[in-house]
């Protein structure tokens, strides 16, 4: 017997897994603590800048580098350990990220994942890393499709209160009928729409036929400012994407089976 692997797969992730022609190696990890540079907002003197327009959205670039740097050293870590043990490819990576109180300024990305050797395949620019879980990686195999990496973009996007949206949120009856703050919405479509380009380059880079899994995270936070006497409230938008580049190969071995299921758990009059 040879010796034992370490893996955060279930059991069954790790049944199908060796179905499908993969043997688990060991747990691999990469990790990278970042600290976040000094980061100047888009506002001039008298809380606008000669350039700003109400609802525009503006990406903070220091920050925004500084998570997409994280993030990348991380992923470039965990794939250093599966080629130390000489894994074909990393399945179920969880990618975990952090902010700290008690460190202003410092991010975090963590990487954990499980190595696996092909026992079936012939494989070239080995490891590949990939977040989808064992059932999934392993449908994507047996249907003619390799991964060919993880892809992900982040970015943190200011988005300018207008006066419209102020005078909305903040009049009369402002607290008696339901309404939309536009300028925060279209903010989020323009973070995600940020975020999706940098994921799309990536894809391209890895000439992938497409993105499976693709997961979108965001968190916000306000900040106030004075213009004319008058205090906005401004958004802060920090989002994040993250899927797994896949192309189509040819197969030797014919697909799976299809069946159908049916539930079972009443009686049939």
């Amino acid at each position: 017997m040879g010796r034992p692997f370490s893996s955060d797969l279930s059991v069954a992730e790790a049944l199908v897994i060796r179905e499908a022609g993969f043997t688990p190696i060991a747990q691999v990890m990469g990790s990278c603590f970042y600290q976040v540079g000094w980061q100047s907002m888009p506002l001039g003197q008298g809380g606008w800048s000669a350039s700003m327009s109400a609802g525009e959205t503006f990406e903070l670039e220091t920050q925004t580098d500084a998570w997409n740097d994280a993030r990348s050293l991380a992923l470039s870590r965990l794939r250093d350990e599966a080629l130390a043990v000489g894994a074909d490819a990393v399945v179920g990576m969880r990618l975990r990220r952090g902010g700290y109180e008690w460190a202003a300024g410092l991010v975090e990305f963590v990487a954990i994942g499980t190595a696996v050797r092909s026992t079936r395949y012939e494989l070239d620019d080995a490891p590949v890393i990939s977040h989808l879980s064992g059932q999934d990686f392993a449908k994507l195999v047996a249907h003619g499709f390799w991964p060919v990496g993880v892809v992900a973009g982040s970015t943190v996007a200011y988005v300018v209160a207008g006066w419209a949206q102020q005078s909305r949120a903040s009049g009369l009856f402002s607290g008696r009928q339901n309404q939309e703050l536009t300028d925060y919405t279209r903010g989020m479509y323009d973070a995600r729409a940020l975020a999706m380009e940098r994921l799309t380059r990536q894809a391209h880079a890895l000439h992938a036929h497409g993105v499976v899994g693709v997961t979108i995270d965001r968190r916000e936070h306000g900040r106030e400012r004075d213009a004319g006497g008058t205090t906005f409230r401004d958004l802060i938008i920090e989002l994040h994407v993250l899927g797994t580049a896949i192309v189509e190969v040819r197969h030797a071995t014919p697909p799976p089976a299809k069946c159908l299921a049916l539930p079972l758990d009443r009686e049939v009059p």
